[in-house]
Parts: C-alpha cells; sequence; structure tokens
C-alpha cells in the first residue's frame, strides 16, 4: 500500500523507510506536506532496465501534457494544409531573419 513519507522521517529512518519499499512498494515523499517525489523498489532486472522504464514514463507524461496543450489551444483540430502553412510561414520568417543578419 502507498503510504505517505515526510523528508523529515526520510532522513531521520532511512532503513525504516527502505525496509516499507521493499515491503510495501512506492511511497510518496512529501516536502512541507506537499508531494515531492516517488520512492520506488528496483525490479530486479538491472539498472538499465530500470531507468528505460522511468524515462518511458517521463515521455509518456510530456506527451499527455503536449497533446492537453494542443487540445486546448485547438491545434489538435488543424488540418494537414493548416499545419503545413504555419511551418511554411515560421521557415520564412527564419529565412528573411537569417538573411537581414550583418556578417
Amino acid at each position: 500500500m502507498v503510504s505517505f513519507i515526510s523528508t523529515r522521517e526520510l532522513s531521520r529512518q532511512p532503513g525504516k523507510v527502505m525496509a516499507k519499499v521493499s515491503q510495501d512498494g512506492p511511497q510518496v515523499i512529501t516536502q512541507n506536506g506537499v508531494p515531492a517525489a516517488y520512492l520506488i523498489p528496483t525490479s530486479g532486472r538491472g539498472i538499465e532496465v530500470d531507468l528505460d522504464a522511468l524515462r518511458r514514463l517521463l515521455l509518456g507524461r510530456a506527451l499527455d501534457a503536449a497533446q492537453a496543450e494542443a487540445a486546448r489551444s485547438g491545434a489538435s483540430t488543424l488540418s494537414m494544409d493548416a499545419i503545413n502553412a504555419e511551418i511554411a510561414a515560421y521557415r520564412g520568417e527564419r529565412s528573411s531573419a537569417q538573411s537581414k543578419q550583418p556578417d
């Protein structure tokens, strides 16, 4: 079962906290009562496997945020023609700005 552990408890009783992680699984670390981090047990399949899983989690979180922003801004409803027009306009602005820079 997930429980909340303060940073103070973690610093005072790290062995007890680690035993809880090993026994009960992921724990939420709080700082001033606000969730700040997750403490999770290793999988036993190796550090690289675990780090890869964490990277996939972070990538998924970033993708969710990007999709939510696209929905909020209306970008998710743009057609491919509209997207390509935006890209072409940006490239045109960038090209003209670069050509105006002194050598």
